[in-house]
């Protein structure tokens, strides 16, 4: 009885909490939940501000050195270097004095294009009507896709605006969406452009795009890099599934990454967040050889002195209001 008594005054071990943001807009379609719109996101940071301590990911580097992690301390990061994050997070941020890291894939810095998901998105489950076949060859490997006609009709429209993955995907498009996202995920970012460009031409369709839609552009990163309540975190340079490929290829993505960075003269980099999450012991040993201390995944856990520092769960952020983000944040401090 005495222990039980005693198990239960103990104080509960100090959590803190990384948010994983990727975008801030309103989407037409968002299977990944990637997008917070820009009143949410301003509910959240407000809701974020006065509940919790928002500190900055260099303080966490510092926790880990002294092996003691501040109680209901929250971290927020951004992936993919969005020009959104500039135009509608970054005022907000401002606001309410929240600081903030983003992982830059640094290849598409000042690239007027979209992210190769964003097209195979904008094709697949956008474009009013396709072709009937689509025939690709990947990897020595030809792989045949039937979309069966299925036009673009407010019915299709509808059930692929409310889809979420790992829902199964509720029209044919979404369906060969899916299978081709996972087919080209694994590749080069060389490779994926090569396929990407066959279905282009197959489907001819043009994606609907403006500005935020595309990576940020070098002044707007030099911005963020020189404001001191944001710092910039590694993400690779093409964004790759790092696990499925060499130590070498993983070398060169991430020092290319960390050397695009300090040759622009930002300052030094603490943090690395792994493309997809994905990752392998071969990826943890190049992040040691840079130095770097940081590297998160996109598990969903809670972080504790016990936590492993170079694979740091965070919790991904889904479009709701700030009180309903409070409260799922609470259910995991308090877990």
């Amino acid at each position: 009885m005495i222990s039980r008594i005693k198990k239960f005054l103990r104080p509960k071990e100090p959590k803190a909490i990384v948010l994983m943001y990727h975008r801030v807009c309103n989407l037409e379609t968002d299977p990944w939940q990637l997008a917070v719109s820009p009143n949410n996101f301003e509910t959240q940071i407000k809701a974020l501000k006065n509940n919790f301590h928002v500190l900055p990911i260099s303080d966490l580097a510092e926790q880990f050195k002294d092996g003691k992690i501040k109680p209901n301390s929250i971290y927020i990061t951004f992936d993919d270097a969005y020009r959104d994050n500039f135009i509608n997070a970054k005022p907000v941020l401002e606001i309410y004095d929240c600081p903030a890291t983003f992982f830059i894939p640094t290849h598409f810095v000042g690239k007027h294009e979209l992210f190769w998901w964003d097209e195979l998105e904008s094709i697949f489950l956008h474009a009013l009507k396709l072709p009937t076949n689509l025939t690709l060859s990947i990897d020595d490997k030809t792989y045949t896709f039937d979309i069966k006609g299925e036009t673009l009709s407010d019915e299709v429209r509808l059930k692929q605006q409310s889809w979420v993955w790992p829902d199964p995907p509720p029209t044919n498009r979404c369906k060969i969406y899916l299978e081709l996202w996972e087919l080209l995920k694994p590749l080069s970012f060389t490779k994926i452009s090569g396929i990407l460009d066959v279905i282009r031409k197959w489907a001819d369709h043009t994606p609907s795009q403006g500005p935020a839609d595309h990576p940020m552009n070098h002044v707007e990163l030099d911005h963020l890099a020189k404001n001191k309540l944001f710092s910039l975190g590694i993400h690779t340079m093409t964004h790759p599934a790092l696990a499925y490929h060499s130590v070498e290829f993983q070398t060169s993505e991430i020092a290319g990454s960390k050397d695009f960075l300090a040759d622009m003269g930002y300052p030094q980099i603490k943090a690395i967040a792994y493309p997809y999450g994905n990752h392998n012991d071969e990826t943890l040993s190049v992040v040691r050889q840079n130095s770097i201390p940081l590297g998160f995944t996109t598990q969903e856990a809670v972080i504790t002195r016990n936590s492993a520092p170079l694979r740091l769960g965070r919790i991904q952020v889904t479009n709701c209001n700030g009180p309903k983000l409070i409260e799922k944040l609470r259910y995991y401090f308090d877990s």
